[in-house]
C-alpha cells in the first residue's frame, strides 16, 4: 500500500511538472493547504484554540503572492498574520488563552506555510524563467524521496541502534545513514541528468538534503510525541497524512532555493 500510493503520487507529480510552472503550482498550493489543514486540527484535538481558518487562509495566501510576486510578498503576508491573528482573539471569535493560542497559530503557520511557500517561490517564473524552477523543486522532491526510501529500507533491514529513542523510537542510526546516502546517489544520478542542474550542483543539492531531512522529519516526530500521537492524519494510505509525507521536503524546500541562488544556477 505504502508503495502504491507513493507511486501514484510521483506519477501525478512528474505529469503536472511535465505541463510547466502553473499546474505544478496549483498541485504545491493544493498539498501545502492540506498539510497545513492537517496540523491544525491535531493541535486543535490535542486540546488547543488555534485560529484555523485564518491560519489556512494566510498559507493560501502566502503561497500565491510568493508565486505572483516573489519574496517581496511575504513581509506583507507576514505582517497581516501577526495582526490579524492578535485582532482574531481580541474579537472574540474565539475565547481561549490568547497569548498562548496565538502563538500556536503562528507555529502551524510558520511551520507548513511560510517553509511550504518556498515551493511556490521556486517555481515563480520571474524569478526562474524557462521552467528551471520546476527543476529545482523536481531536484528536491527527488533527493527527499531518495532520503525517504533510503532510511526505511535500510533502516527497516538493518537497523539496530536507536537514534533519537526519546522522540522516535523506530528511527536507528543506519536509517539515518541510509537516507542519506541515497539522497546523494539519486541526487547524482538522476537530478545531475535534469537541466540545469548538472553533476558537481546536484551533488551539492544531494549534500544539502542528505543534512537537512532528517531534521525535518525529525521535528515533526518530536511535536507528533508532544501531542501524544502516530500520524498527523490518514488521507494517504500507507503514509499517515499530507504533513507526514513532507516533514522533511519543508525543511529543504527554503535550503534548496538559497542552494540555487547561492550557485547562481538558471
Amino acid at each position: 500500500m505504502r508503495l502504491a500510493t507513493g507511486l501514484g503520487i510521483l506519477i501525478l507529480t512528474l505529469a503536472l511538472f511535465k505541463v510547466g510552472p502553473l499546474p505544478s503550482f496549483v498541485l504545491a498550493l493544493v498539498v501545502v493547504v492540506l498539510a497545513a489543514a492537517e496540523g491544525f486540527a491535531v493541535l486543535h484535538q490535542a486540546g488547543h484554540r488555534p485560529a484555523t481558518l485564518l491560519g489556512l487562509t494566510a498559507t493560501a495566501g502566502l503561497m500565491i503572492a510568493a508565486y505572483l510576486k516573489g519574496e517581496t510578498a511575504v513581509p506583507l503576508v507576514f505582517a497581516l498574520m501577526v495582526g490579524f491573528t492578535l485582532l482574531w482573539y481580541l474579537a472574540g471569535v474565539v475565547r481561549a488563552r490568547p497569548t498562548v493560542n496565538a502563538a500556536i497559530t503562528w507555529l502551524g503557520f510558520l511551520w507548513v506555510g511560510f517553509l511550504g511557500s518556498f515551493a511556490a517561490l521556486l517555481l515563480n517564473p520571474r524569478i526562474f524563467p524557462n521552467r528551471h524552477g520546476v527543476a529545482f523543486l523536481l531536484g528536491a522532491l527527488l533527493a527527499v524521496m531518495g532520503h525517504d526510501i533510503g532510511a526505511w529500507l535500510i533502516g527497516g533491514r538493518f537497523g539496530r541502534h536507536p537514534l533519537v529513542p526519546a522522540i522516535s523510537p523506530n528511527k536507528t542510526w543506519e536509517g539515518l545513514i541510509g537516507g542519506m546516502a541515497c539522497a546523494i546517489l539519486v541526487s547524482v544520478i538522476v537530478t545531475s541528468q535534469v537541466h540545469p542542474w548538472d553533476f558537481s550542483r546536484a551533488a551539492a543539492l544531494g549534500l544539502v538534503v542528505a543534512v537537512v531531512a532528517p531534521l525535518g522529519d525529525l521535528c515533526e516526530s518530536m511535536i507528533k510525541r508532544d501531542l501524544g500521537i502516530k500520524d498527523m492524519g490518514s488521507l494517504l494510505p500507507g503514509h499517515g497524512g499530507m504533513l507526514d509525507r513532507i516533514d522533511a521536503l519543508l525543511f529543504v524546500l527554503p535550503a534548496t532555493y538559497y542552494l540555487v541562488r547561492l550557485l547562481k544556477i538558471g
